[in-house]
């Protein structure tokens, strides 16, 4: 019997609590990946709020690049996510997030179901702008805006 998504997402959180204390990525992403079927089979509008909330109460926890959450993510149509994930970060700014929308936001030529992406480069540039300053930005987190930027900002020009 499989778990439901609420408790699949619950014991995921306690994962993660103990992937951070013991500064483990692995204790996270592989149970994430014992579940991958089971995830798959969710409908996104309802998988991708989980995932961005674990990700928002962990922001500093590296859930691989882009492991997981983000292969099941970038299996469906830039309209479904990129909106998702630059509200994301302006609620709590983690390079995991910054990480997939950049991928997005560079799609073409990417082996990615892409569609139009409602995220413009600039859009993202401006975003990543207010990450700079964002108080809940570490500084890692504000490292890497600062890198995407200057590459975004190359992007946007004529």
């Amino acid at each position: 019997m499989s778990a439901s998504l609420p408790d699949l997402f619950a014991q995921f959180h306690a994962c993660a609590a103990e992937a951070l204390q013991q500064d483990n990525k692995w204790l996270v992403i592989d149970p994430v990946y014992d579940h991958m079927e089971q995830l798959a089979a969710q409908p996104l509008e309802q998988l991708l709020p989980q995932i961005l909330q674990l990700i928002e109460t962990y922001p500093t926890l590296d859930y691989g690049g882009p492991g997981p959450f983000g292969s099941l993510i970038e299996e469906h149509p830039l309209t479904a996510y990129t909106p998702a994930l630059l509200a994301s970060l302006q609620r709590q700014p983690s390079v995991q997030v910054m990480g997939w929308l950049d991928r997005a936001v560079r799609a073409e030529g990417l082996d990615l179901p892409c569609g139009p992406n409602p995220v413009r480069p600039a859009d993202y540039a401006a975003v990543l702008e207010q990450l700079l300053h964002h108080p809940l930005a570490s500084e890692e987190c504000k490292a890497f805006a600062q890198d995407s930027l200057d590459d975004a900002r190359q992007a946007i020009r004529p």
